[in-house]
């Protein structure tokens, strides 16, 4: 992906204030996401789930308002790891999202949805959140990810 263009904002002088603030501002949004981590990885519930996607959300957002102060590479790869975290939770936030539906329907038409459809949904679940935190504990570890909290 070739950020430069997709993320240009026209006019804005990249020195000064708007650089040295990139590293802080990036740092802090990364410390929110180990945080909603480290709740996660507590509890996974939905509610949990939620709250990280969401701050996987914001980083990104953070990250296309300083591309042009960041390095090209890094850019790239912390954005797609970024980008990659959030469809990886989405698919969970989906599955609890349709489990709430369901439920919703079941009670609204009063009849009892069969016991093999919320126990495959359970299966399917677990399944992603087992790969949720896999793929946070590769988010974590990554060496460009640690570089821009050790703001190197």
């Amino acid at each position: 992906m070739n950020g430069k263009k997709k993320f240009k904002i026209p006019g804005l002088n990249i020195n000064g204030k708007y650089k040295s603030a990139a590293p802080f501002i990036l740092q802090e949004k990364l410390k929110q996401i180990f945080k909603e981590t480290d709740r996660f990885f507590t509890d996974d519930s939905t509610d949990n789930l939620h709250s990280l996607r969401i701050s996987f959300r914001r980083f990104r957002y953070v990250m296309e308002i300083f591309q042009p102060c960041l390095d090209t590479k890094i850019f790239n790869e912390v954005y797609n790891l970024a980008k990659k975290m959030q469809d990886v939770i989405g698919e969970g936030r989906d599955l609890d999202v349709l489990e709430i539906k369901v439920k919703m329907i079941e009670n609204e038409i009063n009849k009892k949805i069969p016991n093999y459809f919320f126990e495959k949904l359970i299966l399917d679940k677990n399944k992603i959140r087992r790969n949720i935190k896999t793929e946070l504990i590769n988010f974590m570890i990554n060496k460009e990810i640690n570089r821009i909290l050790a703001n190197k």
